[in-house]
């Protein structure tokens, strides 16, 4: 044998010897080729899976809401009352009753009178009469007195309650007082002659006046009557407005 041959065979011993050496290697039946099949696509179930872990949830914090605070209410101050005017009362109207001229010493009481039934005005013997028809001192407008200027033959010892009002000059004081005890005040400012006709001067004039009208008197006529052609309008104005 040649020594190249004796090689060769020395390296085929070892590589057979190695191969004995080497653990058994156990065929795989075909059963076993099943089962290994199945266990490759069964998941296991032997035991539960362990579920992966939840979250922990991070605490939410609990926001404790601040308490607003109580409005402190400010005290509505009442209403400041602001008291109402107090009207002036004025007095009630009552018919005069008394004239007082102290320039030619007159004070007499005064008597409502009218109209007859012919609607002439009714003159008293001796007294003043006061035009009931007309105005109340306080009411704003005309207040009507009348009264003769001559004593009558039949009373002779009667002075005529007018028998000096011609005397009157401008600025002499009249005063009337009222039922109630009032009194109001005049000024004269004018005396007229006024035809029997000219009865404008016993109607309302729009303001407060005093009328007094009497008979001239100038002369007496033989048969004991009055000239009575005119009579004697003397005007007062209330005080502190006459002009």
């Amino acid at each position: 044998m040649t020594p190249a041959i004796r090689w060769m065979l020395v390296l085929l011993t070892g590589a057979l010897s190695a191969g004995c050496a080497a653990a058994p290697v156990q065929m795989s039946s075909a059963a076993d080729t099943r089962n290994a099949s199945s266990a490759a696509t069964l998941p296991a179930t032997s035991a539960p899976s362990t579920a992966p872990p939840l979250p922990t949830l991070a605490p939410i914090a609990t926001t404790v809401p601040t308490a607003l605070p109580t409005a402190t209410s400010i005290p509505t101050m009442p209403p400041t009352m602001v008291p109402s005017p107090v009207p002036t009362v004025q007095p009630e109207a009552a018919p005069p009753v008394r004239l007082v001229i102290d320039a030619i010493d007159l004070d007499r009481v005064l008597i409502p009178v009218g109209l007859d039934a012919n609607r002439v005005p009714v003159v008293l013997d001796h007294d003043v009469g006061w035009y009931r028809l007309g105005a109340m001192p306080g009411q704003g407008d005309n207040i009507v007195l009348w009264g003769h200027v001559l004593r009558f033959r039949k009373a002779p010892h009667i002075p005529a309650p007018f028998a000096r009002l011609k005397e009157l000059s401008p600025g002499a004081n009249v005063v009337l007082i009222d039922a109630n005890g009032n009194e109001h005040r005049y000024i004269v400012t004018r005396q007229v002659w006024a035809a029997p006709d000219e009865v404008h001067y016993m109607l309302p004039q729009g303001r407060e006046i005093v009328t007094l009208i009497s008979c001239i008197g100038d002369k007496v006529i033989a048969d004991g009557t009055v000239e009575m052609t005119h009579r004697l309008i003397t005007i007062a104005e209330l005080e502190g407005v006459a002009r």
